[in-house]
Formats: structure tokens, C-alpha cells, sequence
């Protein structure tokens, strides 16, 4: 199992490029779940299906995204929170080797994947996750959100049981509110805090943790480096 965890959506920059150029393959299928939306960004499926569709800015940055490890559109397999049903859900999961969790908000994208009964068969891929803000933070089977302008309060959350025993902190700014969440989380579970700032990324294999760019470690198991 292999998890790429990031802030935005460089994956086709070629810092990630280089460090992924030996993991992602030309020939994978690439499964984009597109449950991370907003409720209140998407008050409809007519609004949902314009943001999505084919052609749409976010289709075509995907396929940018992609397209630097030869990866073609067709073998994008894209999962509709409205139009798929669980069983295509799971059938397009199941034919993917990478599993890819948009940003957005993570603990809507984590309620809709319970909804669907789909966090087994998440779960049970174990290939390659990559997720982007929201997309990294649901790997971990525990994760916090941090104070901004879409949470108005700290508070933790339950993922899928991919990831353990560190956390991360992404779009990392050295903000007040930031440095605040990271010392709640190091005094409830003493281990790692790794800082995801927008240019950087984290990559998890079986080695060890890899940081990519300004991705940097701010607290070891004794405290703050």
C-alpha cells in the first residue's frame, strides 16, 4: 500500500512526478471519487453534474493531473456520487490501482462513503491513495480539522483505517489557529505532526514517510523539532 497525501492538486508538477515516476504507472486505472463537494456548493445534482462533467475545469485537470505518467482520460474511471450506484461504485474501485480522494470537505466525503457502503471495499484496495486536503486527511483512521473559514471549531473525526500513528496538518501556514490545532493533537496522542504546506506532499510506503518539496515534520513522539 502506498498513500500520497497533499494540500492541492500538483500531482502533475514535476517535483511529484520525479518521486512518483517509479510508483504510477501508464497503464493504471485511476478511480476519482467525487464525494468530497460541499453541500452547501452544490445545492442540486444539475450543479454537481456542471462542476463535474466532461469538459468542465475539473475534469480537465484531472486528466492534466494524470497525463505526465501516461495515463489516458479513458482509463480515469470517474465515481458519480448521484449516477453510480454502490455496486458501480464498488466495480469501478475494484478495477482501479489507484483510488483518488478529491479536496473539499472531508467529514462530508467520509458520511457519504459510510452512505454508500463503500469503506470496506475502500479499505480492502490496498494499492495506491492519493489524496488531495480532505482526500489526505480521510486516510487516516483518526484526523483532526483545524479552526478556518469553512470549520468553526477544532474537532476530530474518524476516517477510513488506512493510516495511523501520525498526523498531518494540511495547507500548512503557521497561522495561530494552526500552531493551536497541532499542540491539541500532540498532547492527546504524543506521536508525529507532519505540515503539508500547498507546494508539498507526503509520500507513506512500506520504507517510511518521504516528504516531498516544504512538507516538513513539526513534532516528533518527544515534541515540537
Amino acid at each position: 500500500m502506498i498513500n500520497v497525501l497533499m494540500s492541492r492538486g500538483i500531482l502533475g508538477t514535476e517535483p511529484l512526478v520525479d518521486a512518483l515516476s517509479d510508483i504510477i504507472k501508464s497503464t493504471d486505472k485511476v478511480a476519482i471519487l467525487l464525494y468530497s463537494f460541499f453541500e452547501k456548493d452544490f445545492l442540486n445534482e444539475q450543479s454537481y453534474d456542471d462542476f463535474y462533467a466532461p469538459g468542465s475545469e475539473y475534469y480537465l485537470k484531472m486528466i492534466s493531473s494524470f497525463s505526465p505518467y501516461g495515463i489516458k482520460e479513458e482509463n480515469l474511471l470517474w465515481i458519480n456520487y448521484y449516477k453510480d450506484s454502490e455496486e458501480d461504485a464498488k466495480a469501478k474501485i475494484n478495477q482501479a490501482d489507484i483510488l483518488y480522494f478529491p479536496g473539499g470537505s472531508p467529514d462530508q466525503m467520509m458520511k457519504r462513503i459510510q452512505e454508500k457502503n463503500l469503506k470496506e471495499t475502500i479499505e480492502n484496495h490496498q494499492k495506491i491513495y492519493i489524496g488531495s486536503s480532505a482526500g489526505a486527511m480521510i486516510q487516516f483512521q483518526n484526523y483532526h480539522i483545524s479552526k478556518d473559514k469553512d470549520y468553526q471549531a477544532f474537532r476530530y473525526e474518524q476516517g477510513l483505517d488506512l493510516l495511523h500513528g501520525f498526523s498531518v496538518e494540511v495547507h500548512y501556514r503557521r497561522k495561530k489557529k494552526q500552531k493551536a490545532a497541532l499542540r491539541k493533537v500532540f498532547r492527546a496522542f504524543r506521536h508525529p505532526i507532519f505540515t503539508i504546506p500547498d507546494d508539498g506532499a507526503l509520500i507513506v510506503d512500506q520504507e517510511g514517510i518521504t516528504l516531498v518539496e516544504t512538507a516538513d515534520i513539526l513534532y516528533d513522539h518527544k515534541g515540537i523539532l
